[in-house]
């Protein structure tokens, strides 16, 4: 809602002479990014909120108005400009976006479930055809095995046994389309079902779910995270790993990584930056984040991403990167773990580094707590909000799992 008042500061600050800028905002004022990380939008709008000198000096460059039709123009000017009773509108605005977000959501679900409905109709209409059609086909084909065995009195076995097999040929593929029109009638039903059920829980805000009808199946219904852990028990209980190397701290004078203009923290440009970049870093990567996204659970088996060869396959395209990269980066890939002790590692022949996390010590803290130690000699992949941000204030530079999933998979 206040990205609008976001954009006027920063502008406020590019023209603002170098010791103008609050230290605070350092490093708001360098990003050259299209739009700010989370952590430093954040800390702007902090500034923007307690330094009154900075908020008014937004304020003049800031040409919008309050009474405008637009809700986000508006907010900005109310932000800003702060008249009086300016909290109360800007909460109304927040209501009346959040009220127009959620109508937008629950309309979109009515249409899909319109196209559902009209999708199941024509199945049904075209079942009844097939029905009729199998029908008029076991009929034809009763008569007209009749009749091959009245000519067949006349005539020669062979004939016989040719006209025969001709029929079954025949009434094995109408058996086979109108089973699978069947099963695409199922499925039919089974997306409008999900579509209703979406739905039903848009309007069902505030309320508590619906009790679970389902008999309790505890490896189909377990969080795929929480199977690969207890996956991971059975490992740890026979082969404990060593202890890990402790990372030295990053130099305290090392040049931050920061994106080029134009190459997102989500894009696959993003690792050829870092392959191609010469001053050594450290790549920090979310194990079980990076593989969920290589095989999600709408096309691969549930545990695909957890399964050992795909842990293999994620660590030999970091062997392939650290080969190909031009600063000879420290690779480590972080994989989570619920028994062990004390959290261990190992260092692979290709040289890429393995952690496996101690018992209640996630990855994600794994991977924010080398950050702290690396701080901007680091580049952490994942697409947990919560590790890109505890990196990204580390000083590290933060990059989505698509990023290395997108590499990987384009070779």
């Amino acid at each position: 809602m206040l990205r609008r008042a976001v954009e006027v500061a920063r502008a406020t600050l590019r023209d603002m002479e170098g010791r103008e800028v609050p230290r605070a905002l350092y490093p708001v004022a360098q990003s050259t990014g299209r739009q700010l990380p989370a952590p430093l939008e954040k800390r702007l709008l902090k500034e923007l909120e307690e330094n009154e000198w900075l908020r008014e000096q937004a304020a003049e460059g800031f040409d919008g108005s309050e009474e405008s039709d637009n809700p986000y123009e508006q907010a900005a000017a109310l932000f800003l400009l702060r008249p009086d009773g300016w909290e109360d509108r800007l909460e109304a605005i927040r209501r009346d976006l959040r009220d127009a977000w959620n109508a937008d959501r629950i309309e979109r679900y009515q249409r899909r479930i319109g196209e559902l409905e009209s999708d199941l109709k024509k199945w049904k209409r075209d079942a009844r055809r097939a029905n009729r059609r199998a029908e008029n086909a076991g009929r034809e084909a009763d008569r007209r095995v009749e009749q091959a065995w009245e000519e067949a009195r006349s005539t020669v076995e062979p004939e016989l046994i040719e006209t025969c097999d001709r029929l079954r040929r025949d009434n094995r593929r109408l058996a086979g389309a109108l089973e699978g029109t069947r099963a695409e009638l199922g499925e039919t039903g089974q997306r409008l079902a999900e579509a209703r059920d979406d739905l039903e829980r848009e309007r069902r805000i505030g309320h508590a779910p619906r009790a679970r009808s389902s008999p309790l199946n505890v490896w189909a219904d377990m969080d795929a995270v929480e199977a690969a852990r207890q996956l991971d028990e059975v490992v740890e209980a026979f082969f404990a790993g060593p202890a890990p190397v402790e990372m030295a701290p990053g130099p305290a004078d090392v040049e931050p990584l920061v994106l080029p203009a134009g190459v997102g923290p989500k894009s696959p440009e993003a690792v050829e930056w870092l392959i191609e970049l010469e001053q050594p870093f450290a790549l920090l990567v979310d194990g079980y984040n990076v593989t969920g996204k290589m095989y999600p659970s709408d096309q691969y088996p549930p545990d695909q991403f957890s399964r050992p060869e795909t842990r293999d396959r994620l660590q030999n395209d970091l062997a392939e990167l650290k080969v190909r990269a031009r600063g000879r980066p420290r690779i480590t890939v972080v994989w989570d773990s619920a028994v062990a002790i004390e959290t261990s590692a190992q260092t692979l022949p290709n040289g890429i580094e393995v952690r496996y996390t101690r018992e209640g010590w996630t990855a994600d803290d794994e991977l924010i707590d080398l950050a702290r130690h690396l701080g901007a000699s680091a580049a952490v992949v994942s697409s947990d909000r919560k590790v890109r941000e505890g990196a990204q204030q580390a000083g590290s530079l933060g990059l989505w799992s698509e990023a290395l999933t997108t590499w990987a998979l384009n070779g």
